[in-house]
């Protein structure tokens, strides 16, 4: 049974600015080590950046819960491919808390990205 669904649309050129301008300080507070480190160095690495951002955001949408104040932290919903380079997310303290309390017993993720924009839907399953 679905329990939420979640999408999120974000622009390229935002997260790259973001990039740019704060760096390593905006890479940290929103993405975990395995995301950076998969995305750095990259050509794409703004768009893959910008995929798990909005990832993120579609997650806490089919949750029911807000980034930030009172909700999940970003860095609690982590983004990155299996072997086969299918995403998947993973979550960790609050995020997994609500997600156990909640029965959800699967998560299904989708990205895509058209010239300056990404889009992310997140299926919950309980």
């Amino acid at each position: 049974m679905i329990y939420g669904l979640g999408v999120d649309l974000v622009r390229v050129d935002r997260i790259d600015k973001a990039l740019k301008r704060y760096g390593d300080r905006f890479l940290r507070r929103i993405f975990t080590s395995r995301e950076i480190d998969y995305c750095s160095g990259r050509v794409w690495a703004a768009s893959g950046f910008a995929m798990r951002f909005a990832a993120k955001e579609a997650f806490s949408k089919a949750l029911g819960v807000g980034l930030r104040q009172g909700g999940i932290r970003w860095r609690e919903v982590e983004v990155v491919p299996n072997s086969m380079g299918k995403p998947e997310i993973f979550v960790s303290g609050r995020a997994a808390q609500l997600c156990t309390e909640a029965g959800i017993i699967g998560m299904h993720l989708t990205l895509t990205d058209e010239d300056n924009h990404v889009i992310a839907v997140v299926v919950l399953e309980k």
